[in-house]
């Protein structure tokens, strides 16, 4: 049975810029077969970099890593868990909507960012040693 796992941007950026793939979180948590969801912000901030929009090889790559990803929206309980984390940890907003969307779903957060998801009390960080 595969394990869900929220994907923070950190994981999937890892993946596009490293030249051996293998040795990237992404591709390990795929061998071990994790079902991924990401965040809308996620999916919207990885959009929003230039080298996507001017590079079709980089556009249709993130496509293809999204294709069996299941894109978890903003809900109006994410929205006030978000403002709750984002005030009393002191996170920027698309990390506590991140962290939130891992806490309302009850699923782990795979992240390369433990500096900023580690305070969040509620969270659930995948242990990646």
């Amino acid at each position: 049975m595969s394990k869900k796992l929220l994907l923070d941007s950190s994981v999937i950026i890892d993946f596009l810029r490293i030249k051996d793939k293998s040795e990237s979180l992404f591709y390990k948590l795929a061998f071990e077969n994790s079902k991924f969801l990401v965040s809308i912000v996620t999916h919207t901030e990885l959009y929003s970099g230039k080298s996507i929009w001017e590079n079709k090889i980089a556009y249709d790559e993130l496509g293809i890593i999204f294709e069996n990803m299941e894109i978890a929206n903003l809900t109006r309980e994410v929205s006030i868990d978000a403002g709750k984390i984002r005030a009393k940890y002191d996170l920027d907003l698309i990390d506590a909507i991140i962290a939130s969307t891992a806490v309302q779903l009850k699923i782990p957060l795979a992240t390369l960012n433990l500096k900023h998801f580690s305070r969040v009390k509620n969270l659930k960080i995948l242990d990646i040693k």
